[in-house]
């Protein structure tokens, strides 16, 4: 039996063995041992480093809660195949192609395409993680069975099975190899994937993100410093206890990224009743563009906003023409309007005292000569003279000429300045302003009288129609407010105006104005924009669209409109409908009057009814 010097030596010799080799250790990292590997060393356990978790991004609703544009969690798959070869590549294509639905051959040559980074597949079905997931236990299964038919054992160990593999040359062992590469260099992370619930429903007005996830157009754009803030990132240091947080109040740097959800003054229910008719028109006209739009004439907030050419939001990248149709006319193209401007230069020249409202008119049958050109009227009226009234009724273009003759060149820089035709109105991404002739020349000032060489965007028209009823044009809003995640309201809209120290015209000139527009639906070329249940009033446009080739007017093709107010006793909103060169087999059914007034008669009818608005039974 030991005794016990013995044991006390035995466990002298133990320590004193564990302290040389610490002493041997320590000489080697200290003296011995290379920068390089120390300072990996340090770096592994000294290091600050990030945990960064995916940021995300506001939702978009209408004014009544209908989402418009969420964010999923979603799962993106991608390889290196500047990692891969051949052989991975094609194994990749075999193995994962059936698991996102994708044809091998399609995979393959996307592969192939270029190195580096590829994205495969995203989505934000679970399902597809799930077979993923299954799909990569099984490969690793058939690789355990490889080795084990080779080398005897099981294992997917890829340094082990590659010593073997050098040994043997065995092609199981290549193969087995192969799979390991490719689950190695192929995998996914998670993310966030926009989605457009409403689909083509105010597409071109919500917008679209990139495949970063920042906003590119539309809404989307306009108020993306509200939708993303950034990934999440909190500091860390990995010690040997284990990750020890740097900061420690996580939550406030949560909260300097919380997002904003934007609320749109779109009422969903209207918007419903546009994206509808607008569907109509196209089908009956097969029309270039639509543009519908309703706006509070008070607030300038848009209620309701359809527009064609549309597109699929979930998928703006799918080719060329669908990017193309993600325009916004309403705020992008400008148009020839034609006699919807009318209204406004007749009512300076009243307003200026040039012209009385039982004045004559002289029109000459329906001919006058402007510069080397004859202007004639549409309707051949069986009259000389007409009242300013009846110029409108009639839609006369010869009598707005002769009205417009008084006007002085002031008159006119007067008139467009205060409703900003020539600026940009709107922050809409892409807004344009309006594309005015030179006015030193009087021609110019007498062809825009009747909409003639004058191009405006439709939300240029339907706020100044606003004005030609309130006596100030609205800056047109799309956002009512934007709200942040814990309930702060980061922005709530507010009505301003675009000429709020010069208001157009007088009461008694707006007033009077307002009583021929609905003379025109009840007598003139409006007749067919008449909701006969309500009382309101309106104006038919109708312009030739310049064609660059024959440096010409076109016979054929033509701008149709109806634009107008309702109810008539307390105007609140007004409604512009506008169809870019709908077709039909004879010229005269292309005029606004029979073209764009039917379907505005119609969304009056429905939205009036909707929003509660007693039938005028004295409309007719």
């Amino acid at each position: 039996m030991p005794s016990l010097r013995f044991k006390y030596l035995l466990l002298y010799l133990f320590f004193l063995s564990m302290f040389l080799l610490l002493a041997v250790r320590y000489f080697q990292i200290q003296v011995l041992m290379d920068d390089k590997p120390f300072e990996r060393l340090l770096k592994k356990f000294n290091t600050e480093r990030v945990i960064k978790f995916p940021g995300w991004r506001g939702a978009i609703y209408t004014e009544d809660g209908i989402p418009l544009a969420l964010s999923l969690n979603s799962f993106v798959f991608f390889a290196l195949t500047n990692r891969l070869d051949d052989t991975d590549i094609e194994l990749l294509a075999k193995e994962f192609g059936p698991v996102f639905g994708i044809p091998p051959s399609e995979l393959l040559k996307k592969l192939q395409s270029k190195e580096g980074y590829v994205k495969i597949y995203e989505t934000t079905d679970w399902e597809v993680w799930e077979k993923y997931k299954k799909r990569r236990k099984e490969i690793i299964h058939k690789v355990i069975t490889l080795a084990k038919e080779v080398i005897g054992i099981r294992t997917y160990d890829e340094d082990k099975i590659r010593e073997y593999y050098q040994k043997t040359k065995s092609p199981k062992l290549a193969l087995a190899l192969h799979y390991l590469h490719v689950l190695k260099w192929f995998g996914y992370t998670k993310a966030y994937k926009r989605f457009y619930p409403q689909g083509r429903y105010l597409a071109n007005t919500v917008g679209f993100v990139s495949s970063n996830g920042t906003g590119r157009a539309g809404i989307e754009l306009m108020e993306n410093k509200y939708f993303y803030k950034g990934p999440i990132e909190i500091p860390y240091i990995r010690g040997l206890r284990g990750l020890k947080i740097i900061d420690l109040p996580i939550a406030s740097k949560v909260k300097n990224l919380f997002v904003g959800d934007v609320y749109l003054t779109i009422d969903g229910t209207i918007q419903a009743i546009l994206e509808r008719v607008k569907n109509e028109i196209v089908q009956r006209w097969n029309p270039k563009k639509v543009v519908l739009i309703l706006m509070d004439i008070h607030t300038g907030e848009i209620k309701g906003l359809a527009v064609y050419p549309d597109f699929d939001p979930n998928k703006p990248f799918r080719n060329w023409q669908e990017f193309l149709n993600s325009r916004n006319p309403a705020f992008m193209d400008v148009f020839e309007m034609g006699s919807v401007i009318k209204p406004f230069f007749v009512g300076m020249a009243l307003y200026k005292g040039y012209i009385k409202p039982d004045d004559k008119i002289y029109i000459d049958h329906g001919k006058v000569r402007v510069g080397r050109h004859w202007v004639r009227d549409a309707e051949r009226l069986p009259k000389q003279y007409l009242t300013p009234a009846e110029v409108l009724i009639h839609s006369s273009n010869v009598g707005t000429v002769q009205i417009a003759k008084k006007l002085t060149l002031e008159d006119v820089k007067d008139l467009i300045e205060t409703l900003k035709w020539n600026k940009v109105i709107s922050n809409f991404p892409g807004s344009t302003a309006g594309l005015i002739p030179p006015l030193k020349y009087p021609a110019n000032r007498l062809y825009i009288a009747f909409g003639h060489g004058l191009a405006l965007t439709p939300i240029h028209l339907v706020t100044s129609y606003a004005a030609l009823l309130t006596g100030y044009a609205p800056k047109p809003l799309l956002v009512k407010r934007v709200v942040r995640e814990d309930g702060k309201i980061l922005y709530e809209a507010k009505p301003s105006y675009l000429n709020p120290n010069r208001p157009l015209f007088d009461e008694k000139t707006r007033s009077w104005l307002k009583k021929v527009l609905h003379l025109i639906v009840l007598e003139g070329t409006g007749k067919k924009a008449n909701p006969y249940y309500y009382k309101v009033g309106g104006k038919t446009g109708t312009a030739a669209i310049y064609d660059k080739k024959l440096r010409r007017y076109s016979k054929t093709k033509y701008v149709t409109s109806f634009i107008g107010y309702f109810p008539y006793n307390n105007p609140k909103y007004v409604l512009l409908v506008l169809v870019d060169q709908p077709q039909a087999p004879r010229r005269y059914l292309l005029y606004g009057g029979t073209v764009a007034a039917p379907y505005w008669r119609e969304i009056v009818n429905e939205v009036s009814s909707y929003l509660g608005i007693k039938p005028d039974f004295s409309s007719s």
